[in-house]
């Protein structure tokens, strides 16, 4: 199931909208069929009666599990936009830092220039496939050596500083590639979906007199049901295309700090 799920949900958006209006249209289709035209047809119209509110008690059940569904896939794009924000203004604040402290920052500009480059060529396009970049890695290493190596010129306090931003970009880093690896429990995801199937069994039970009522009624559940999905779908990881956290933010340090 988890390796399905995976899968679907890292599908482009036309394939992961085909599939859910092929799947739930279907299924809408067979209860239409199963309730007027199957040989089950005259039984299955022995359970008219049911009323309203029977359905509506499947429809809340589905409606507060798409509520934390969604809840956990904003919290977490919300989270990504927050670590990119922070490992931004951070490299400014150390470059800044650095410039104010009296000593030649070219090294420090090259570091800085280095590692922003390696995350915004080679890391985020890892992101979406959930990889670390080496060569990121690599040039956050050589910002904190070039932090971190003795400078006769430099007050130990400030280095001292520095050494502390080095390190929040190093956990923003984290943060970020950890995020990209993020994924909803299956389970909420398999539940919903399930939920939605049942709710359209409740709306084919309540609809039992006529066809196109039921008909009408299966279809304006369906629309509603996939679209919701399908946009959830598509935000469920934030560093993968086609909507996904940009690196606009760590790449805007490049015109901040001169080469």
């Amino acid at each position: 199931m988890q390796e399905w799920l995976t899968a679907w949900l890292g599908l482009p958006v036309v394939a992961i909208f085909a599939s859910l209006f092929g799947f739930y249209l279907a299924a809408a289709a067979l209860l239409v069929w199963l309730s007027f035209r199957s040989r089950l047809s005259e039984r299955i119209q022995t359970f008219k009666g049911l009323v309203a509110p029977f359905f509506v008690s499947t429809a809340t059940i589905f409606g507060l599990m798409v509520g934390f569904l969604s809840n956990d896939i904003w919290e977490r794009n919300k989270q990504a936009s927050r670590v990119v924000l922070t490992e931004s203004d951070t490299l400014l604040a150390l470059y800044s830092l650095g410039s104010a402290s009296g000593s030649d920052d070219r090294g420090l500009r090259t570091a800085i220039r280095g590692y922003v480059r390696a995350v915004v060529d080679d890391e985020w396009p890892r992101l979406a496939v959930q990889e670390r970049s080496a060569k990121a890695d690599a040039a956050l290493n050589a910002l904190l050596r070039e932090v971190a190596q003795p400078a006769t010129s430099k007050d130990a306090v400030i280095q001292r500083t520095m050494l502390d931003m080095v390190l929040r970009i190093r956990a923003a880093h984290e943060d970020r590639v950890v995020l990209s690896n993020d994924r909803t429990m299956v389970t909420k995801w398999a539940a919903v979906m399930l939920l939605a199937l049942i709710t359209q069994i409740a709306l084919a039970a309540v609809h039992l007199e006529k066809l196109r009522p039921q008909l009408a009624a299966l279809l304006i559940f369906t629309l509603a049901a996939v679209s919701i999905l399908g946009l959830l779908a598509t935000h469920e990881a934030p560093f993968e295309p086609p909507v996904f956290v940009p690196p606009g933010p760590i790449a805007d340090v490049l015109l901040q700090v001169p080469m």
